[in-house]
């Protein structure tokens, strides 16, 4: 992740049939990590709340419910499930939001292409 893709201002037909394809091959490696992540999201999304849950369950004779969900909220365990939890999500957050990007990126130049397109019957009329 992280790659930074441009569109050149003037993208010659060659440059363009590149970048499509360059873009295309990017989208389906990130639609396989996006996947990935998302589901990893959701697998420590189940922990966190199973974690909660112990805890719940752990202190739930310590005090008013007040005190027990304040108690949960600083359990060692329920705080690493959720920084667990909250780092996949992150991770998830980042690979889709680049996978948007290169989906925009490849909508623009299929948007130029055409353009090109009609740019050349235009001339070769």
């Amino acid at each position: 992740m992280g790659t930074i893709f441009q569109i050149p201002d003037n993208p010659s037909v060659g440059e363009l049939q590149h970048l499509l394809t360059t873009c295309s091959n990017q989208i389906a490696t990130l639609t396989d990590l996006v996947a990935t992540y998302k589901a990893d999201a959701a697998i420590k999304t189940t922990a966190f709340k199973r974690e909660v849950a112990r805890a719940t369950i752990r202190y739930r004779h310590d005090g008013t419910a007040a005190v027990v969900k304040a108690l949960v909220e600083i359990d060692a365990d329920v705080i690493a499930a959720g920084n667990e939890c909250d780092n996949a999500e992150a991770i998830y957050g980042l690979a889709k939001a680049e996978l948007d990007g290169y989906e925009a990126h490849f909508v623009a130049l299929r948007k130029i292409s055409e353009l090109r397109k009609t740019e050349m019957r235009s001339f070769g009329s």
